[in-house]
Formats: C-alpha cells, sequence, structure tokens
C-alpha cells in the first residue's frame, strides 16, 4: 500500500470524524452517529481496497484527491444565478403599526382606540382578537407550558425592557455636531457597535417604507402620524444561543429572545446616546416602541435576506438572531443588500412551513404586497399558537438549515450555497439526510425546572 494512498485515507477519515465529533457537540445526535457510520465504513472500504489493489493505491488516491478538488471547484464556481428579493420601489408604502398583532393586543374593549380600530379601521378582525384576547397572554397561567417558576424568566426581562422604552429618544444634542467624515462615521458606529455586544452592525440610508405610517404599539401615541427626520439608519443583530433556541416550542426558547431583545434595547440606547452626545439627532427603535420596520431596515443594509418564514436570513446564523435599529441625522458610507441565495433554498426547501404546528407559514409560491415579492406569514394563526403554548414556539427557527451554528463544517457548507445552486441542492437532500425532516429538541439547561 502507498505511503500517499495511507495519508489520504487518514485525511479523509478524519474529515468525516471531525464532522461527527462536531455533531456531538452540537447535541445532534442523529447527525453524529450517521456521520460516524460514515466514518467507520470509509475506513473499511479504504483499507479494503488497499489491501486488495497495493500495486493502484497511489493512483486511486490520486484520483480521489483530483475528484474532490474537482467537486469542490464546481460547487464555489457561480451556477445558477441566484434570485434577489425583488422590491418595486414604485409600489411600496408604509404600513401602519396599528395592524400589527402586538399592536392590536394592547387595544381594551371599551376604550377610544378599540371602537376607533375595530368601527372604522379593521372591523373584520374583531371577532378574532376578542378570541384573542380571551385566551391566557405569553407567560400568565393557563397556557400548555406555562411554568410558575419559569415563566417569570421571560416575562421579567420583558417588564425591564418596558421600563426602559422612555430611554429610546436620548434627546436633542446638547451641543452642534462634531466634524466627522461618512468613512469614520462608519468605522466608529459599527466598532462601538460590536464592542457593545452585536453580532453584525450595517447602515443604510432610511427610505420612506421603512418607517411606519401610525403608530400602534402604545395607547398614548396610538394612531399619531409617525415622522422621522433621519437620513440613515444603523441596523444590528444579536445571535440566539443555539441550544436555547433547540429547545423549541418550550420556555427557555422564548426566554432567549426576550434576552437578545433586551440587550438590542441597550447596545442600541447607548449608541443612540454617543450619537447625540457627539451633536447628531438619533433615535433607537427597540422592542415595544419601534417606528420602523426592522426587517425591512436590515435586508436593505445587506445584514441577511428575507426567508420564507418571514424572517431575516443571515449568512452565518440564518434566522437565529434578533434586529434593533438606531435612526439618525448623521451621514455614513452605505451598506449595499446581499445575494446569498436565500430566495432560492427557501423555494426548495419549505422545511419551517412543513413544521409550523399552526400551519401560518406560507407553502406556495411567493405574492407581491406592498412592492415587496416574498411570502407571507399568517400572524393570526401564528400567534394563536403562541397564546396557546404561553412560549413564541420558534420551530421555524429550530429546523431552519440555516440557523446551524457558526462552525468551520457549516460555514463551509453556506460559502458553496451562497454561490452554487447545485450546491443548494445537495445541502438541503444532505440536511434531511443527516438532521432529518421533523424538529427535535435538546434538554433544557439545567437552571430550568424539571
Amino acid at each position: 500500500m502507498h505511503w500517499f494512498y495511507l495519508l489520504s485515507g487518514v485525511v479523509f477519515f478524519l474529515g468525516i470524524l471531525g464532522f461527527s465529533i462536531t455533531s456531538f457537540r452540537e447535541l445532534e445526535k442523529r447527525a453524529g452517529l450517521l456521520s460516524l457510520l460514515c466514518a467507520v465504513g470509509f475506513g473499511i472500504i479504504w483499507a479494503g481496497i488497499g489491501i486488495a489493489f497495493p500495486e493502484a493505491t497511489f493512483y486511486l488516491a490520486v484520483i480521489a484527491w483530483a475528484l474532490s478538488v474537482a467537486g469542490a471547484i464546481f460547487l464555489s464556481l457561480p451556477i445558477g444565478k441566484a434570485e434577489p428579493l425583488k422590491i418595486d420601489i414604485s409600489k411600496t408604502e408604509r404600513f401602519d403599526e396599528r395592524h400589527i398583532m402586538f399592536g392590536r393586543m394592547e387595544l381594551k374593549e371599551g376604550t377610544p382606540q378599540y371602537d376607533e380600530y375595530y368601527m372604522h379601521l379593521n372591523p373584520e378582525m374583531k371577532k378574532v382578537d376578542d378570541n384573542l384576547r380571551s385566551m391566557p397572554d405569553l407567560g400568565e397561567p393557563g397556557a400548555k407550558y406555562f411554568n410558575k417558576l419559569d415563566s417569570p424568566y421571560m416575562v421579567s426581562i420583558f417588564e425591564f425592557i418596558e421600563k426602559i422604552r422612555h430611554l429610546a429618544d436620548p434627546g436633542e444634542p446638547d451641543q452642534g455636531p462634531v466634524s466627522i467624515t461618512p468613512e469614520e462615521a462608519t468605522r466608529k458606529i459599527k466598532g462601538f457597535g460590536k464592542f457593545l455586544g452585536a453580532l453584525d452592525v450595517r447602515v443604510t440610508r432610511l427610505r420612506d417604507y421603512h418607517v411606519y405610517s401610525h403608530a400602534g404599539r402604545q395607547l398614548h401615541n396610538w394612531g399619531q402620524r409617525l415622522t422621522l427626520d433621519h437620513k440613515y439608519a444603523v441596523v444590528f443583530s444579536s445571535e440566539m444561543n443555539y441550544r436555547m433556541v433547540h429547545t423549541a416550542p418550550l420556555l427557555p426558547t422564548s426566554t432567549e429572545s426576550a434576552f437578545e431583545y433586551m440587550r438590542l434595547a441597550c447596545i442600541a440606547i447607548c449608541l443612540a446616546t454617543y450619537i447625540k452626545n457627539l451633536g447628531y439627532k438619533a433615535r433607537a427603535h427597540i422592542d415595544g416602541n419601534y417606528h420602523v420596520l426592522t426587517t425591512a431596515v436590515a435586508h436593505d443594509a445587506g445584514l441577511g435576506e428575507l426567508g420564507r418564514l418571514g424572517l431575516l436570513v443571515t449568512p452565518t446564523h440564518g434566522p437565529r438572531v434578533r434586529t434593533a435599529v438606531v435612526t439618525t441625522d448623521m451621514v455614513f458610507v452605505e451598506d449595499k443588500p446581499i445575494n446569498i441565495g436565500v430566495q432560492h433554498f427557501c423555494r426548495i426547501c419549505k422545511k419551517c412551513a412543513e413544521n409550523c404546528p399552526s400551519q401560518s407559514i406560507e407553502k406556495g409560491e411567493k405574492k407581491e404586497i406592498r412592492g415587496v415579492t416574498k411570502w407571507q406569514t399568517k400572524m393570526e394563526t401564528c400567534y394563536h399558537h403562541w397564546r396557546t403554548l404561553g412560549t413564541d414556539c420558534s420551530i421555524c427557527l429550530a429546523v431552519c438549515p440555516y440557523s446551524k451554528p457558526n462552525s468551520f463544517y457549516h460555514n463551509l457548507l453556506r460559502f458553496f450555497i451562497h454561490r452554487n445552486s447545485v450546491a443548494r441542492k445537495l445541502a438541503f437532500l444532505m440536511d434531511d439526510l443527516f438532521y432529518g425532516r421533523r424538529p427535535r429538541h435538546t434538554e433544557k439547561p439545567a437552571w430550568f425546572s424539571e
């Protein structure tokens, strides 16, 4: 047996074994076992061929390497142009925050806002919304997963966010604007954002359709026409813990979601205050106090693409992120939207839609909605399921192939699927093989009740 053949076999074997070890560390038992079997099977076959044909081993090793390199080169080629998210600017329009589910749930029967909404704005939703309001709220007794010790984790975090919402607007600057170039301003704001804990920070010019037309989340300014005298938006993300997300739909994933909203709120308030201290106007847009559609801003800034599940899909963490925004009149260098193949991959995958317990995610083709051709999630049925469970479900996040951890093997695969349509189809098949079509759950952290 030629030494090159033996060395090649060791390299290939360790490569497969490395994926198995990585999978077990990620608590992916199915992927770990299957890849371990692949490693053992490969080792047996490789050794058997070497023993049976010792004189041909050098040439066999050369052929194996040639096929591997050729395959890698082919999958890295820009084959099959990835379709971008289609946005017809001429048809875009501002969305009314009064129509979002969380805003509607703030309305109380007998109040002027309740009467205005269900008598004039959206009377057909009164029966549906009244039924939702009659159900236990998230974290309240009566829901399927309510736990007197665990549910308050999530509730406590959101109560804290509510107490700091008023800090979203740091007020007028105390001084004139500091002289700073767009390039330096961009470097400073991105560097400070990442120092504060943001996963990624991007900048885009603020567009009209980014801003809600009317306030609808809080009763004190409900129905107020919204205007933002700002030119740019800074958008940033925070990673949701992989293991916490994979407890979905149990309480840990909701606690993790709440925690990331809290972390983002703190980052956004600090960034807005920093910009104000440089003499520029700024406002943070955080949970419960948004004036902008964060997903629209994030897409245009190149933070990720809009996926089938209705959430932002980022290049390194998929939809397993939360986002917040700071708008300002400070001038930056604008980032551009990215195209990493999400539209094509989501069209063939459908894993989130097939596993959605409430069947709220569109399984068919995209539709044009306010100038954007996208898949539309049914928020009423989705939220009904949330209230039934007492959590924010998040099964769609857990099953999305893009949500895998930011490790060597997953990043290598991401490199290929960002560039190549054949790689996307292969990745889809491999994800089904190694991880299955159905969700699986990790154990709750030890500090959660049993």
